[in-house]
């Protein structure tokens, strides 16, 4: 009886811990159908916290929420071939906090530009971090993103 106690109490937070990573890989890959589905602007705009911050791959500057709703609105950034091609992601692991609050995921991103005037589509790809933290109604946001690009294979 007593080892029964002991091990329900050792497994119950590596079943919460098992169920908070799996919480963060559902919440990333609705966080990379959205940026299909509906732009990668309305995506991360939707997803990261207030104080979160975007570390952009291909020396874009760091910014934070306020400068990242006056970049995805400017008309720059709505003609750009960002704005234009398709951000998807695909996580690869996760991690979560032993009390579920803070974790990361990872994996591959792709972009795929928009057909050029002869109809090419430029593709790159890349690695991405992301750093999750509950907020006040218990869903995920992101806290942190950064990518890198892979070199381009020939």
């Amino acid at each position: 009886m007593k080892f029964a106690m002991i091990a329900a109490l050792i497994l119950l937070p590596a079943t919460a811990w098992a169920g908070a990573k799996e919480d963060l890989m559902a919440a990333d890959r609705a966080f990379a159908a959205m940026s299909v589905e509906k732009g990668q602007a309305v995506a991360f705009l939707a997803n990261i916290n207030d104080d979160a911050r975007l570390f952009g791959a291909g020396g874009e500057p760091t910014v934070g929420r306020k400068a990242a709703e006056e970049r995805y609105a400017s008309d720059k950034f709505k003609n750009s071939a960002s704005a234009k091609g398709t951000l998807d992601w695909k996580p690869m692991e996760a991690y979560a906090s032993a009390d579920g609050t803070l974790g990361w995921t990872n994996g591959h991103w792709t972009f795929t530009g928009a057909p050029d005037e002869k109809g090419q589509r430029a593709i790159s790809h890349g690695h991405y971090v992301t750093i999750w933290r509950k907020d006040k109604s218990g869903a995920w946001k992101v806290e942190a993103d950064i990518g890198t690009t892979d070199p381009e294979t020939k």
